[in-house]
């Protein structure tokens, strides 16, 4: 019985860390670290995520920055 209980919980921390990670909305975390006096960490507080994630979203950010400056402006695909 104690087992189970364990393997139950257990499963349901997996299941919560592994949802709160797909439900960052990056767009989101760029459009709040726009905003004027605005850093990592605040934006990181005030959406309850943590830093490492608003770090990776500009990362993403800049890679798809990268992404558009390399298609010249004339050419269509």
């Amino acid at each position: 019985m104690k087992h189970g209980i364990l393997l139950l919980a257990g499963a349901m921390v997996v299941a919560g860390v592994t949802a709160s990670s797909a439900e960052i909305n990056c767009k989101f975390v760029m459009k709040n670290l726009s905003l004027p006096g605005r850093t990592v960490q605040s934006v990181a507080e005030t959406m309850s995520i943590s830093e490492d994630d608003v770090k990776k979203c500009q990362e993403q950010a800049a890679e798809g920055g990268e992404k558009a400056a390399e298609k010249p402006a004339g050419e269509k695909k």
